[in-house]
Order: C-alpha cells, then sequence, then structure tokens
C-alpha cells in the first residue's frame, strides 16, 4: 500500500489503531531499524519488528477502541512530515477516556510515506461514570 502523503499514512494508521488490525498497521510503519514508537509510559522500542510485536500485544484480547485524534501543528519537506496530535481514545466500553498528546513523524520511502515514529505522552485520564460519593469527615486530606 502506498501513502500518497503524511496525511494518509496518519489516517491509515490511526484506522489500523481503531479497527485492531496488526496486517494495516504493519503497512503504516517503515519497516526499518530507524523506526521508533513510545507508548505513554513506555519505554523506547527501536526497529519495526519490536514496535509490531507491543502493537500485537495490545491489539491481542482487547476490544476495539474509540479513537479520534486532532492535528495539531504539521511542519514538512520532500522527505519528512513531523505532525503533533491530540488523541482521544476511549476504552472499548466507553467507561474511561484518555487525552494524549502525541508526535508522529512521517518519511518517504520509495513507495510512498510511511510512520517512521510515534511518540505518546501520558495521558490525561478521565472517567465518564461520576465517581462515588466519599463520606464528608470535615478533613481536607
Amino acid at each position: 500500500m502506498a501513502y500518497e502523503d503524511p496525511a494518509a499514512a496518519e489516517q491509515a494508521f490511526y484506522d489500523a489503531f481503531r479497527q485492531l488490525d496488526l496486517a494495516q498497521m504493519k503497512e503504516v510503519w517503515m519497516d526499518s531499524d530507524d523506526a521508533s514508537c513510545i507508548h505513554p509510559g513506555g519505554e523506547l522500542l527501536q526497529g519495526s519488528e519490536a514496535i509490531l510485536k507491543s502493537w500485537a500485544a495490545m491489539f491481542n484480547d482487547s476490544m476495539p477502541p474509540r479513537v479520534d485524534h486532532r492535528l495539531i501543528q504539521a511542519s514538512s519537506d520532500n522527505h519528512l512530515a513531523v505532525h503533533t496530535v491530540e488523541e482521544k481514545v476511549s476504552s472499548g466500553a466507553g467507561h474511561r477516556r484518555a487525552i494524549i498528546l502525541a508526535t508522529n513523524i512521517y518519511a518517504w520511502a520509495s513507495d510512498g510515506w510511511r510512520l517512521l515514529a510515534h511518540h505518546a505522552s501520558l495521558p490525561l485520564v478521565e472517567t465518564t461514570r461520576d465517581p462515588p460519593e466519599e463520606p464528608e469527615t470535615g478533613k481536607l486530606h
């Protein structure tokens, strides 16, 4: 699959994430030892093989999440594009939502644009249910 521009590669990346589609995720990533990925709170993964193993582990026995992304900033030249995005990720059950800032770096390959790096921040987690009420004790903590 050839992605004609970084936006098409980015859409395919988030579609693969939403659909838990490892084959599509593999198509999006640059097949390179230079590829890198940092999942929220995770360690640096280097090389497409390690990156795809991490996505496979996340997709295993998971319900498809709701993933919305919004481009905040982009810069590019003919060979490299850097996108800063806001990701809103909700669990498959929809009870928790994380807001994550991520940087996606796309590189031009001989067959089109590919994802070279993805670095996601620790999320701001929100619950969609009202938390249980705590008894009043008269103390602040």
